[in-house]
């Protein structure tokens, strides 16, 4: 935990309302962008976060000192979006719900939104299984290392590490099948137009 997250966990510990504030506002993107990536709406991700937030600031002594701050945030975040679909709905987030998600409203630090190339990468990490899209997402979207993501999912880095490879050998096999799929389209239709 880097210095400036150990003088703020410090304040948030004494119940200074400012450190919460200043927890939001240096963690709010990631939280929010890590719940509309596991599949929640904009409302529900926002109403998620706040729950977040409230919980952390609830339990902000069960942090130990070695893990990160935002991991323990994100871990948080997790458990309330699967908390909530449990009492909800079966927690059903398929390929179409994340990525409509991810096109409807993507987070302000979703640096992949910028390009086509981009678009078609972030549909293909919608289109993983749901244990390896979020080690992809953690691990790179949420730049968190592998120990910090094990954390959040509650499996140990290696287990991360191997998920991460899965999905990095599934994600090359579907963007390449998308690639060959849009080299061949434009010669189908002119052919169908003969």
């Amino acid at each position: 935990m880097g210095p400036s997250d150990l003088i703020l966990v410090w304040r948030l510990r004494r119940h200074d309302r400012d450190a919460c504030q200043d927890l939001i506002l240096r963690h709010h993107a990631a939280v929010y962008g890590w719940l509309r990536h596991l599949g929640a709406d904009g409302p529900l991700a926002e109403d998620l976060t706040q729950e977040t937030y409230a919980r952390a600031w609830t339990r902000i002594d069960s942090l130990r000192q070695a893990r990160s701050l935002r991991s323990w945030l994100l871990t948080i975040a997790r458990n309330e979006y699967l908390q909530r679909a449990r009492l909800k709905r079966p927690l059903e987030v398929g390929i179409e719900a994340a990525a409509a998600a991810a096109a409807a409203d993507p987070p302000a630090d979703d640096l992949l939104a910028r390009t086509e190339r981009d678009a078609n990468l972030r549909r293909a990490v919608s289109r993983l299984d749901g244990v390896l899209r979020e080690a992809v997402i953690l691990h790179y979207f949420q730049e968190l290392s592998l120990r910090e993501v094990g954390a959040v999912l509650g499996v140990p880095p290696g287990t991360v590490k191997s998920r991460i490879n899965r999905a990095l050998t599934t994600l090359r096999d579907l963007l390449n099948k998308e690639e060959a799929h849009d080299r061949s389209e434009p010669e189908t239709a002119i052919a169908g137009d003969v």
